[in-house]
């Protein structure tokens, strides 16, 4: 007996979070089997836009979105979802704070546009091949989900682990909290942390780049001078990239509900730093705005 169904949307995301989908499938095809996709675009089968306006409104119990939404294709698509479903999950990182395509924050789209194309803009909506006549859409900022529609779960990573997903689909009757996460911060799983050593962070005395180095580094990546953003990142990674020898750039976005990611990074660093270590951090990093907002900068959209 069917008793739960079931969409998924690639909106505009690199299709990295299904990818963790398909690999969480081996534990969860049993229970999945139990459920039927009534829509998906495009992973699990090739649904069109007018097979979704058919379906009646509030029939689909469950969708998951990939991706943020930057044009007005994507857009009218995931309104649509929300209208057909009872309840939508954003997963991954880019749907659930806009991820690294929301640096589009910092740029605007003429000059986006005119470093992918050149001269060769596509400025015009219609274009004419042959038979086919085509309408290009048009191009926003990229967005997290949450400003286009009400969202109901949120299970952030980029991409999320498959044991993640493969939890969440296990237990579809049983889904509650509106952030699927741990709440802990990277740090709590980190084997570096100076909190395993019973204390806090120590001075920095100077900001470095990242080089062959750091693969030879002892302790805290950001005691050593290496910025680390694994105390403000929510940590349902595990520390998978400190683990790696490689320091947290905060891909699962702040721990729920913080404000400014951002400014609470620069907040907690700038009391470790020393002077001559801030003047390393300005002038080794010029793009540090965009390194602090790397996922989530919709706060500078709004």
């Amino acid at each position: 007996m069917i008793s739960i169904k079931l969409a998924f949307y690639l909106a505009t995301g690199c299709m990295g979070c299904e990818m963790a989908l398909i690999d969480a499938m081996p534990e969860v095809y049993d229970v999945l089997s139990q459920h039927e996709v009534v829509w998906s675009a495009p992973l699990f089968r090739d649904s069109k836009y007018s097979d979704l306006e058919s379906l009646p409104d509030n029939s689909i119990d469950l969708a998951f979105i990939e991706g943020g939404v930057n044009n007005e294709e994507v857009e009218r698509t995931v309104r649509l979802l929300r209208k057909k479903s009872k309840k939508i999950v954003a997963l991954g990182t880019c749907a659930v704070h806009g991820g690294i395509p929301s640096l589009s924050a910092f740029h605007e789209i003429g000059e986006m546009l005119e470093s992918v194309f050149g001269e060769r803009i596509p400025l015009k909506q219609d274009v004419v091949d042959g038979k086919f006549r085509l309408e290009l859409p048009e191009l926003e900022r990229q967005k997290k989900l949450s400003d286009i529609i009400d969202v109901d779960h949120y299970i952030p990573g980029c991409p999320p682990k498959p044991e993640k997903i493969g939890s969440v689909l296990a237990n579809l009757d049983n889904l509650e909290e509106k952030w699927l996460v741990s709440g802990k911060s990277v740090c709590s799983s980190c084997p570096r942390s100076p909190a395993k050593e019973g204390r806090g962070f120590k001075k920095i005395n100077e900001i470095k780049r990242i080089t062959g180095e750091i693969m030879d580094v002892e302790g805290c990546f950001l005691e050593n001078g290496f910025l680390c953003f694994g105390f403000a990142t929510a940590g349902d990674c595990e520390a998978d990239c400190i683990k790696a020898s490689v320091p947290c750039r905060g891909c699962y976005g702040p721990i729920p509900e913080s404000d400014d990611f951002g400014a609470e990074i620069i907040d907690a660093i700038v009391p470790m730093l020393t002077e001559d270590s801030t003047e390393s951090m300005l002038s080794g990093y010029p793009g540090l705005p965009k390194l602090l907002y790397m996922y989530r900068p919709s706060k500078l959209v709004e």
